[in-house]
């Protein structure tokens, strides 16, 4: 029977570690994990224990061009895939902005910027912020920013999430406008069809 010297044994351990790590999607999160943020990690279960990063962001409202600055902060990490969502939703919304460094976009939901994951497996840290901007139309009363957040291969945490975040008084994002234009239209109709209107 074959004896493993303690040495051997640390280098296999090394090296299958270095290899697990490739394997797991080391340039980013595949557009397949975009609807339920899993990473493809075979026969890995994400954490059970409290995640211990938290989303941080810079504003409590958001509304038309203005972007929010965000940041995971906890320990250092390699991988992520960060999105904004709405409650009920899985759409990824709006769009960020040149990626931080050693991360890029994700295509999710047919938005060429709906995401960010890595691009590699250095680490990111809290000081890492990514830019993100509304959407231009159909924007929702509420979004959250949501986060699957990896130290390893085999260590990942699920469903990290931000504060919720509120549509501004006076943001439009398109949609609101697009309504009143047709309510102001359709009452117009209407106010027409009256009887003291049509003599």
């Amino acid at each position: 029977m074959a004896h493993w010297s303690p040495s051997l044994l640390l280098g296999y351990i090394i090296f299958w570690n270095i290899v697990c790590l490739f394997v797991a999607f080391p340039t980013g999160a595949p557009t397949s994990s975009c609807e339920n943020m899993t990473p493809v990690h075979m026969g890995v279960q994400p954490q059970s224990s409290p995640a211990p990063y938290e989303i941080q962001v810079d504003a409590s409202s958001f509304m038309n061009s203005q972007t929010i600055n965000v940041q995971i902060v906890g320990p250092r990490y390699r991988g992520l895939l960060l999105e904004a969502r709405t409650f009920g939703s899985i759409a990824a919304l709006g769009s960020w902005q040149n990626p931080a460094n050693n991360t890029k976009f994700l295509q999710c939901a047919g938005n060429p910027k709906g995401a960010i994951t890595h691009s590699n497996t250095e680490f990111k840290t809290s000081l890492t912020t990514y830019t993100w901007l509304p959407p231009t139309s159909g924007c929702p009363a509420v979004i959250t920013f949501m986060a699957t957040v990896t130290q390893s291969r085999e260590i990942y945490w699920l469903g990290v999430k931000s504060k919720v975040i509120r549509r501004y008084s006076k943001a439009t994002c398109g949609a609101e406008k697009f309504t009143w234009t047709v309510v102001i239209v359709t009452m117009s109709f209407h106010l027409l069809l009256l009887p003291g209107y049509l003599y």
